[in-house]
């Protein structure tokens, strides 16, 4: 019968095995990704990691709108896409079988608002600190806004105070999981390909467009 030094010792091992195939399977994704520019290595699956995912469910998005205009400006609305929050991270993936998301968004500096209902569809908003909208999720349910909501501030304040311990230079101190690591690399690429911000009413105001002569 093995002591129970043993029994630790072995479960150790196992873990640190566990550990070291998990950290060789995101380091292949992570390359697959950059080698294909971004295209492949970044499933849904990948990005979930060994824990899941802090929040997935489907939504309409649409990139912010100009407020107090019949036609919103700019507008980039992408249907009945899914939504992944992986740590300080949203991913907007068009499908399910996508290798890659579309692109990614920064929750740090963003606050996410429970809109009020209209009929069967729940919004929820991700705002800036000064009110600005950025985006709007539309959910076929409740629970689902409500807890995108939940999720994103949550995750929003550890991306924040991780930015707080960086400036105190405690860096050193932060312990990130493999997955947390590779999901970061990806958003900092995703993040570039988000949808262009539309014009908002002082722009318009300022250079005496037309909302209906811009593009959609």
């Amino acid at each position: 019968m093995r002591s129970w030094k043993a029994s630790i010792k072995s479960e150790a091992g196992s873990k640190g095995s566990i550990l070291s195939r998990s950290g060789s399977l995101f380091l292949r994704a992570r390359a697959s990704f950059v080698r294909s520019g971004g295209q492949r290595g970044a499933t849904l699956q990948n990005l979930r990691g060994t824990r899941g995912a802090d929040f997935e469910g489907v939504a309409d998005v649409e990139r912010g709108h100009t407020p107090g205009c019949c036609v919103p400006t700019g507008r980039v609305l992408d249907k009945k896409v899914i939504t992944l929050i992986k740590g300080p991270f949203l991913f907007v993936f068009k499908k399910e079988t996508d290798k890659s998301p579309k692109y990614a968004v920064s929750l740090t500096n963003l606050v996410a608002v429970l809109e009020s209902p209209a009929g069967k569809s729940y919004p929820a908003s991700l705002q800036t600190s000064l009110g600005d909208l950025e985006y709007e999720l539309v959910f076929d349910d409740a629970e689902d806004a409500s807890k995108f909501v939940e999720v994103a501030n949550e995750q929003a304040a550890g991306g924040q105070a991780e930015i707080v311990r960086k400036r105190l230079g405690h860096e050193k101190l932060l312990t990130k999981r493999s997955s947390m690591r590779y999901a970061e690399n990806i958003a900092t690429e995703k993040i570039k390909e988000q949808p262009d911000k539309p014009l908002t009413t002082g722009e318009i105001m300022e250079y005496g467009l037309n909302p209906m002569d811009t593009p959609m």
